[in-house]
């Protein structure tokens, strides 16, 4: 498995889902029309094949079509309703969409972020903050 840091400069699909599974614990909202899922669960293993990223989380199977995911934002905010820091990943299909997936860091209710995942998402919010253009990769 490729880490995070090991993948070079550009944000790719590959990029991005071995960064989630360095962050544990997360909290995946998907948005489909009137529908909106949620479920927590923790990144297992995944691949990609003939233009779908395919994962096995600890609550479901996921399938997402690659080509409708070509935009990577993250926010480091405070929740509207709660007043806690939030901190995720929106997932839109290129830049100027409403995403379609957010993946929040999960923790529970009073706890603090742990440090090493805090710090690998901050890195990430370095290059991602203001939104990127995921790169095209030849081998899917």
């Amino acid at each position: 498995m490729t880490s995070a840091k090991e993948s070079g400069d550009a944000w790719t699909h590959r990029r991005f889902f071995a960064l989630l599974r360095e962050m544990g614990r997360l909290r995946l909202i998907h948005r489909s029309g009137a529908s909106t899922f949620e479920a927590l669960c923790t990144m297992g293993p995944h691949g990609f094949a003939e233009g779908y990223k395919n994962a096995i989380t600890d609550a479901y199977h996921w399938h997402l079509k690659l080509d409708g995911f070509g935009y990577l934002r993250t926010q480091d905010t405070a929740h509207a309703r709660s007043g806690r820091r939030v901190m995720f990943f929106e997932l839109g299909e290129k830049r100027g969409t409403p995403p379609f997936a957010m993946i929040y860091l999960h923790r529970e209710k009073g706890e603090e972020f742990e440090p090493e995942r805090e710090k690998r998402f901050l890195e990430a919010h370095g290059e991602l903050g203001a939104g990127r253009d995921l790169a095209t990769e030849e081998a899917r």
